[in-house]
């Protein structure tokens, strides 16, 4: 956890909105990226066991005074459960980059990525009030698996990408729903970030009810 002595001085924090994965994926990938770790040879920061998750928006640095703000922003939101189902590995390439040297390992969504995209546009209404811009490149709903920090020749990042799609069409990464999205802060240190949910927005219908279902 942070300094409570730092977290008195500092005015702002760093923050993302997002839709957390269930705990039975996060195992798995855990398993995944070591296993994948101990394979390549080139330097990644993979994302931390617990840390996986879907970014619907990504905030930067907010004002501590104006996370209720934003969080009054974001109940508005009203969305039904949504069924995930990991698919479509790839790899985000610096600009002009070989396809041999990867910035991003990802996954994408096989299934409920439509429907994160829906979501993600009704965040960024709701928060364009507040000052929060969308980002100009385009929504695409994916899990950070790990950042390439120095890439090693020899790696076979083809056969990589094959071993995780392999991974995620089998039965320890089926369908799971999830019927919730959080607005996280995020303390950067140099084991990697840490994530503290600082308020947790059930699914609901339109009508208000909770978990998007029928009266």
């Amino acid at each position: 956890m942070a300094d409570a002595s730092l977290d008195s001085i500092r005015s702002s924090i760093r923050c993302f909105v997002g839709l957390p994965l269930p705990e039975a994926w996060q195992r798995g990938l855990d398993v995944l990226t070591q296993r994948l770790a101990g394979r390549l040879a080139s330097r990644i920061s993979w994302t931390r066991p617990g840390n996986w998750h879907v970014t619907l928006q990504f905030l930067g640095e907010v004002e501590q005074a104006r996370v209720a703000e934003i969080a009054a922003a974001l109940r508005a939101v009203a969305f039904a459960p949504i069924t995930l189902h990991l698919g479509g590995t790839g790899f985000f390439l610096p600009q002009g980059a070989a396809a041999h040297a990867p910035r991003t390992l990802w996954v994408g969504l096989a299934q409920g990525g439509e429907a994160c995209t829906r979501l993600a546009e009704a965040v960024r209404v709701q928060l364009g009030p507040c000052g929060f811009a969308p980002e100009a490149r385009e929504f695409r709903p994916h899990v950070t698996l790990g950042r390439v920090k120095t890439v090693v020749g020899g790696d076979d990042w083809k056969a990589a990408g094959r071993e995780l799609a392999q991974e995620f069409s089998g039965a320890g990464f089926g369908p799971a729903l999830v019927g919730e999205m959080v607005l996280w802060r995020s303390v950067l240190g140099p084991q990697g970030p840490k994530y503290a949910a600082l308020e947790r927005f059930p699914a609901r219908d339109h009508g208000g009810r909770p978990d998007g279902r029928s009266a």
